[in-house]
């Protein structure tokens, strides 16, 4: 079965990861989730790393696949207007940064040894962190990929808004974490920043779905 998705599609997937990536309350965790994953060495190391990239993957990939899905049930039109609206919403949520899912009891050092099932374990275990953490951002892809009403389709786009979160952090995640979490009365510029910008592109994005020019 062939996947059809634009550049529009494979671009706002991979925006919404990147913009995943440096929610506020994941980076500071971001050099224990680092250290943990290269705890092994030589192959074993490198194993882990790849089980980490599937696991990661595989858990946004499932909620994709259930998005898209989703999306099959309820009429193009109804579900445009629907998820127009819920992203205008999430772009609330992100300005007020509102969490509205939690998860606690999660211990990934059960993990501190092993190769690729460990990392696999790791990779799911980073991913539901992520989860609470950039819930109005992934709840906007998530809604995106419903709209595309094909299970594939939606899996495919949440690989994509994975790639968005694993590139940046295996390559600069430990740079990143060290410059944005200095020390600091108030609240960082960056922090400020992404708000704003992400806020922005979210309204823009519903806006853009409920007038019918993007995702349809």
């Amino acid at each position: 079965m062939a996947i059809s998705i634009t550049q529009v599609d494979i671009l706002t997937a991979f925006v919404h990861g990147f913009l995943s990536f440096f929610s506020p309350c994941a980076i500071p965790l971001i050099p224990t989730f680092i250290a943990l994953l290269i705890s092994e060495k030589g192959v074993k190391s490198f194993l882990r790393i790849v089980g980490f990239f599937v696991g990661l993957s595989a858990t946004f990939s499932a909620l994709g696949a259930l998005s898209g899905s989703f999306g099959l049930l309820i009429d193009r039109t109804i579900m445009r207007y629907l998820a127009g609206s819920v992203i205008l919403l999430m772009a609330v949520l992100f300005l007020f940064q509102i969490q509205f899912l939690k998860f606690k009891g999660l211990n990934l050092y059960r993990f501190k040894s092993g190769g690729f099932l460990a990392g696999v374990g790791i990779g799911v275990g980073i991913g539901l962190v992520w989860i609470p953490c950039a819930s109005p951002v992934l709840a906007s892809i998530l809604i995106i990929a419903s709209i595309k009403a094909s299970a594939l389709k939606g899996a495919f786009m949440l690989f994509i808004y994975s790639l968005g979160i694993s590139i940046p952090f295996l390559s600069i995640g430990g740079l990143i974490s060290k410059l944005f979490t200095k020390v600091t009365l108030k609240t960082p510029v960056w922090e400020k920043l992404l708000k704003y910008a992400a806020s922005a592109l979210l309204f823009f994005i519903g806006t853009m779905i409920l007038l019918g020019r993007f995702f349809i």
